[in-house]
């Protein structure tokens, strides 16, 4: 069935439905500068659904809410009618591939096809989107599709690592609330991202907690200067995380510091994952050497209770 060319008002299109669009975030403000300048050279492509009020967008909906916010009422349009809904989809799609797709765009196209097709056919899709077909890519997508809206739109700006956005489907919407706030607080790497939610996951099932972020964090989160707020948070994370290190730590640290004075570092494995100790220092002189040695020598005994505390 071929398309009809019409001009229509867009007081007739339906601007909320998105059964068949993908653009994350809307294009709206992206095309207004070249519709303002040319016009609109490419009319969109809208839907009549039978038993159905308004039109429904196929294609175009930047085009459309462009000209809407120029005050342009009135415009040209391609209509179809007796489509079914995977060929709507895939000419929605087609229509797309013009330009490269985010991450997002690709879990909306993954996410939506999954209502019209079976999972072996969305499989054969992921070849569009420069994509291995694997089944790997439908969880992949369809996880970061049941995010949140503020979660897709961190990950489109680049401040949130798509694996660990992946990581957050499995949590309550209070958790996610929690780890939203920070990510807006905190301005996390992507590890830090990582090390965060992996170790607040594992805390919390050890500690069997009721929600992912424990007082002392949320707490720290409302300190207003930031580099503070940053520091104090992971310190505190790491205290309540390795809590038996840095309750051997707060035992042996006086004395780690009364040889540090005397440029002698006793170093730990990270943790102290095994009973080990390393003695190490630099000398300028021969003796200097000795003088380190008797050092080391008249305090063996502390050294020795620090062995006992490992």
């Amino acid at each position: 069935m071929p398309l009809k060319y019409t001009t229509l008002s867009i007081e007739n299109v339906d601007l909320q439905d998105r059964t068949y669009l993908f653009s994350y975030p809307k294009r709206g403000e992206l095309l207004k500068n070249s519709i303002k300048s040319v016009g609109l050279l490419q009319p969109p492509i809208l839907f009549l659904e039978k038993n159905y009020p308004k039109l429904k967008i196929i294609c175009g909906e930047g085009r459309i809410i462009a000209c809407k916010d120029l005050g342009i009422y009135e415009i040209p349009a391609f209509i179809g009618e007796n489509y079914s809904s995977k060929e709507l989809f895939l000419l929605s799609l087609e229509s797309n591939l013009f330009r490269t797709l985010n991450i997002v765009e690709k879990a909306e196209v993954v996410g939506k096809a999954l209502n019209f097709f079976s999972i072996e056919e969305v499989i054969n899709l992921l070849s569009k989107l420069n994509l291995n077909p694997s089944y790997y890519w439908i969880e992949y997508l369809s996880a970061i599709y049941s995010l949140d809206e503020p979660f897709k739109t961190l990950i489109v700006e680049e401040k949130l690592n798509p694996k660990v956005a992946v990581g957050l489907v499995d949590l309550s919407s209070k958790e996610r609330e929690d780890f939203l706030e920070i990510l807006k607080k905190l301005n996390l790497t992507f590890s830090e991202q990582k090390e965060v939610l992996e170790k607040l996951l594992d805390y919390k099932k050890r500690k069997d907690l009721p929600s992912l972020l424990p007082e002392k964090l949320k707490e720290i989160l409302k300190e207003e200067d930031f580099n503070k707020r940053k520091t104090e948070f992971f310190k505190i994370l790491k205290e309540l995380y390795y809590s038996f290190y840095f309750h051997k730590w707060i035992k042996i640290s006086p004395l780690v510091e009364k040889f540090r004075k005397k440029n002698i570092y006793l170093n730990f494995p990270p943790y102290f994952e095994k009973k080990e100790m390393e003695i190490q220092f630099k000398n300028v002189s021969f003796e200097d050497f000795q003088e380190k040695l008797e050092f080391i020598e008249k305090n063996k005994e502390e050294i020795k209770k620090i062995w006992e505390k490992l």
